[in-house]
């Protein structure tokens, strides 16, 4: 990950949206059934 250096605050509030959407949306998990977690959450659910 990049070093948030000089950036403004809605610089730096955009970089963390951005991960916490990655993470819970796009990193899919091995030990998950090679799913996101959200996807994998969706399919407990159902």
């Amino acid at each position: 990950m990049y070093l948030l250096n000089d950036n403004s605050e809605e610089e730096i509030r955009q970089a963390v949206e951005q991960y916490i959407y990655f993470y819970n949306f796009q990193r899919f998990q091995k030990r998950l059934n090679h799913l996101a977690p959200i996807e994998y959450r969706h399919q407990m659910a159902a």
